[in-house]
């Protein structure tokens, strides 16, 4: 039977995607008997940092506080067995409650609904194909390209949204919603101030008590579980002063009826949904590999090589696990990350350990849990929102004038528009960026300092006007470069040198763009009589150059490659350069200089 072209070219890819699928599978490499003890320790408390967060994440979504303790279980141990770093920990984070709390469990309980939890279990599962897929197509390295203002202005306003939202319970004061278009910041802020009239003092006793244990616990030793403490303190006070009984009583987190929630997937048209999952899959890719990143290099070999493409396919997996047990959206988690690491881990086994303790420590503990006065667990929330705006990050991600416009644009689109959009303008706002740095032209001039060394100095009016000019080219010469190289090849025609020397060394991509204003200008400067020299190439750019028409132009003995030492090309260049010159001498012939510039040539 005679097979087409078409379907042999679709069983091909469906047997690579296959095989790709095949590549993620369960492993534990890097786990030991000598790992285990420490694994094992680094386990254990980091699922006591879980519990609490589980409730604080749930009660940030406005979910059922069962839906994130399950978070921290099952997911975290899966994502473990799936995953590529040995520090990542996965579980409920602050971001991603928020964002689902935003886009699917607001506007629902503002129509008048409830919390939309099986819309809420089907945007994690969307998410975790979304995930699943972008592993498969090898997109896990795109992540790098969400630039850092972005994630800072993005956590930093949801960081300030989590800590207003929390204001009225932590003051015990019911709110209702307000209108759903109202912008995200007026409405938390308007629930503050109705809060604050109506303020039940001793809830704000309580609330008070967890955020100042916690940073006093920090000071002493990060790796102290000040969330856990806190809360015990907290609650062990509300009990001595008598606030939990009574007809007056604080409100208590309540019990946990349902420790394993069989809530349905929503039958309604998934398509909706898309947007908030896309979104949800967007920022979990851009913090589970930021979390990958910082914790699995520090220390261990194991953790050295990092797979983003296998990490997405871990938070895939464990999403759609979530989303199975009825639990919310995960991601990788920082703080968690850092507590694993900083309490020993060694491997995947302390974060597959972390969530085998949660499952077995949410049914023990449940009673005990529903005791917590909710100001409490209202304090450990605002606490860890405050705890997103950092100062030093934002000193570090404004440096520049372009990173600042980007971090407050994205700062100020999470208070003003919500969550999900402010993903998507940070996302086009880091394109922006990305453009806009890959469109400037990285050219200088080397001039002669003394008799044998080179120094770089910016372009000026003199480029140009010596019988030989030598310039320097940097980065990628892509289409966005074009029109300024073009520029730049025109101005040196204007000045009528007799050669032109370009170094390519250090550029790392030539397109098909730069080839032909390469081909363009060539042309142009050999009608006036310029001679152009090429340096530096490398052997990518001589396969670039040997297919492109510029090499009708130039001759064959004006491209000369880069050697074994320091800078062979171009000082070959130069020699040519002076052999075209037998009349002038170097002093005549190059552009000489004593002023401050950058190093030499290398």
């Amino acid at each position: 039977m005679t097979v087409s072209p078409r379907a042999a070219k679709s069983r091909g890819l469906v047997r690579a995607m296959g095989r790709r699928l095949l590549s993620f599978g369960p492993h534990l490499r890097g786990a030991g008997r000598d790992t285990l003890a420490p694994d094992a320790l680094a386990g254990i408390t980091t699922a006591v940092l879980a519990l609490p967060q589980g409730l604080a994440y749930a009660l940030v979504a406005g979910l059922p506080p069962a839906m994130g303790l399950l978070a921290a279980g099952l997911p975290c141990l899966v994502a473990a067995l799936f995953g590529a770093s040995r520090g990542l920990v996965t579980g409920p984070t602050n971001p991603t409650a928020l964002l689902i709390g935003a886009t699917v469990v607001a506007p629902a309980i503002a129509a008048g609904g409830d919390a939309a939890l099986g819309t809420v279990l089907m945007v994690g599962a969307l998410a975790g194909l979304v995930l699943v897929g972008f592993a498969l197509l090898g997109l896990g390295g795109a992540a790098r390209f969400l630039a850092d203002p972005v994630v800072v202005g993005f956590t930093s306003g949801a960081g300030l949204l989590i800590a207003l939202g929390q204001v009225p319970t932590s003051l015990g004061v019911v709110i209702d919603p307000v209108d759903v278009n109202w912008p995200p910041v007026a409405a938390a802020l308007d629930h503050a101030r109705q809060a604050v009239l109506a303020c039940d003092p001793r809830a704000l006793a309580v609330a008070a008590v967890v955020p100042v244990w916690m940073w006093g616990l920090r000071r002493i030793d990060p790796r102290i579980p000040g969330a856990l403490l806190s809360l015990a303190f907290a609650t062990g006070l509300a009990y001595s002063a008598g606030w939990t009984v009574g007809p007056e009583a604080l409100v208590r987190l309540g019990e946990l009826e349902r420790v394993w929630p069989t809530w349905s997937f929503s039958a309604a048209d998934p398509r909706p949904l898309a947007p908030a999952a896309l979104a949800l899959a967007l920022l979990i890719s851009v913090q589970s590999i930021a979390a990958a990143r910082a914790f699995g290099r520090r220390g261990g070999s194991e953790g050295a090589s990092a797979d983003p493409d296998r990490e997405l396919f871990s938070q895939g997996v464990a999403n759609l696990v979530a989303a199975g047990v009825g639990a919310m959206p995960v991601s990788g988690s920082l703080t968690r990350s850092a507590v694993a690491v900083s309490s020993g881990a060694r491997s995947r086994v302390a974060a597959a350990l972390a969530g085998l303790c949660v499952l077995f420590l949410v049914p023990s503990l449940g009673s005990l849990l529903a005791n917590l006065p909710l100001a409490a667990v209202s304090g450990l929330v605002i606490f860890t929102g405050l705890d997103l705006v950092s100062r030093k990050a934002l000193r570090r991600a404004s440096l520049t004038s372009g990173d600042a416009a980007v971090l407050w644009g994205t700062f100020a689109t999470t208070l003003a528009l919500g969550l999900m959009e402010a993903v998507y303008v940070g996302i086009f706002l880091s394109l922006l960026l990305l453009i806009r740095r890959a469109g400037k032209l990285r050219l200088s001039e080397l001039v002669h300092v003394g008799s044998e060394s080179l120094r770089e100095i910016p372009l000026d009016d003199q480029t140009g006007r010596t019988p030989v000019v030598v310039l320097n080219l940097e980065g990628d010469l892509s289409f966005a470069v074009a029109p300024a190289l073009s520029d730049a090849i025109a101005m040196l025609g204007q000045r009528q040198p007799k050669v032109v020397v370009l170094r390519l060394k250090r550029v790392q991509h030539l397109d098909a763009t730069a080839l032909e204003v390469f081909r363009r200008g060539a042309t142009r400067l050999h009608a006036d009589g310029v001679r152009l020299i090429l340096c530096g190439i490398t052997a990518t750019q001589q396969e670039a150059l040997q297919g492109s028409e510029l090499m009708r132009v130039l001759d064959q003995a004006d491209v000369l490659p880069e050697g074994d030492r320091l800078a062979e090309g171009l000082l070959r260049a130069i020699r040519a350069a002076r052999s075209s010159l037998p009349q002038l001498s170097p002093g005549e012939i190059f552009r000489h200089a004593s002023g401050k510039g950058r190093g030499g040539a290398q």
